[in-house]
């Protein structure tokens, strides 16, 4: 008879380890809570799927072991699987890979296509509540496997689907739990006039500070929105900031409005339009956007009708260089794209994703201590590790 398995979890990595052991044929059941598999894969890349990247190294993933990921990056190849279920891709900016209809429905629906062509079992609408190993096999729900794979990802967008289950299954099986964080997620500010900057959007280079101490620059989309800061800069540094903020720290980020001027270049500017005879706030209307005036003056501690001179255009040339912003927290799981910990990558193997501790038991994707950059890093590990696991169920 042929072997059979349950996969707990309809999401990227899930998906494909059902994909890669049906096709080797083996008997596997899916488990997915939610009325439809792939809910979250929908909501990836603004609704386009950012599916992998041309320049993934390991550079790209955190976590306790961050090398664990190694395996995996080197045995999948993400243009080729695809290619082969029908997907053709596209590349973006920054080596990012979306699929060429710019749809993440065309990726669901061949990965969904393919599971009922192999005639993998797919319960819908079906939350596992528990699992147990009996003898050499395990009971999932009311049905018994001679394998099981967690993939139930992480308590990311509870809203498509997510939960915890994943990491209780892990602990009721001996593994241990990193504590989760919030990961690629926007950063919330109580500064009133941070909020008068809604709406305001442009490339700026930032630098977290944590209790004092630089720890990271970036450079990106800065989003000034109604409750803090938000676009793709932000979220490059976010985990620094979610596992600081976790942790009771301090954490600021200093921001370079216009990272294209040198400071001294900036004050030039300024200084030959002081010419002008302006007041202040029309002076700066002209050099910056009107929403950060307010913010600007501030933090350089001068009244709105500020004259300008040598000693005004060197504290706003510094403010405009180096606005610094506290953070108070981060918009946490309802929010986040991906959370950082999960079950401790030191008994998984990596090349199989087979638990060390369990015969028979494999994890892969989110639920799992790796997460990655922003930029389709955190689905090519969903996938590449469902497809390890796929190929180590097929063998046996």
């Amino acid at each position: 008879m042929k072997k059979r398995v349950a996969i707990i979890g309809g999401g990227a990595s899930g998906m494909v380890a059902a994909i890669v052991a049906a096709q080797n044929g083996m008997r596997v059941e899916l488990f997915e809570k939610s009325v439809k598999v792939g809910r979250k894969i929908l909501a990836t890349g603004n609704g386009r799927c950012n599916i992998s990247n041309q320049k993934i190294t390991i550079d790209n993933y955190h976590g306790h072991y961050p090398s664990f990921v190694k395996e995996a990056l080197k045995r999948f190849d993400a243009k080729a699987f695809f290619s082969r279920l029908g997907l053709e891709m596209v590349e973006g900016a920054n080596g990012r890979l979306y699929p060429m209809s710019l749809q993440s429905s065309s990726v669901v629906d061949l990965l969904h296509y393919e599971l009922k062509k192999l005639g993998v079992l797919i319960h819908l609408d079906t939350e596992v509540s528990d699992v147990q190993p009996i003898g050499n096999s395990f009971k999932v729900n009311t049905k018994e496997f001679d394998f099981i794979l967690i993939a139930s990802g992480s308590l990311a967008m509870p809203t498509l689907g997510s939960s915890e289950s994943g990491y209780k299954f892990a602990r009721t099986l001996g593994h241990e739990i990193l504590k989760p964080f919030a990961s690629l997620v926007q950063l919330v500010s109580n500064d009133p006039m941070v909020t008068e900057a809604s709406g305001v959007k442009l490339d700026a280079d930032l630098e977290i500070f944590v209790d004092g101490n630089a720890k990271l620059s970036v450079r990106g989309d800065l989003l000034f929105t109604n409750y803090g800061l938000s676009g793709s800069a932000i979220l490059d540094i976010s985990r620094t900031a979610s596992f600081a903020l976790s942790h009771g720290r301090e954490v600021k980020i200093l921001i370079d409005l216009m990272p294209a001027l040198s400071f001294d270049g900036l004050k030039s500017l300024l200084l030959k339009r002081a010419k002008l005879e302006l007041p202040s706030e029309l002076w700066l209307n002209g050099v910056v956007h009107k929403k950060l005036i307010k913010l600007l003056l501030h933090q350089a501690k001068l009244p709105i009708s500020s004259d300008i001179n040598t000693k005004t255009v060197n504290k706003l040339a510094y403010a405009i260089k180096n606005l610094t912003i506290k953070i108070e927290a981060t918009k946490g799981t309802k929010s986040c794209e991906v959370m950082a910990g999960g079950v401790s990558t030191k008994d998984i193997n990596p090349k199989t994703m087979e638990s060390k501790l369990v015969n028979g038991v494999y994890f892969c994707g989110e639920v799992l201590d790796i997460d990655g950059d922003c930029g389709g890093f955190n689905l090519h590990f969903a996938w590449a590790s469902g497809y390890l696991a796929g190929v180590d169920l097929s063998k046996r």
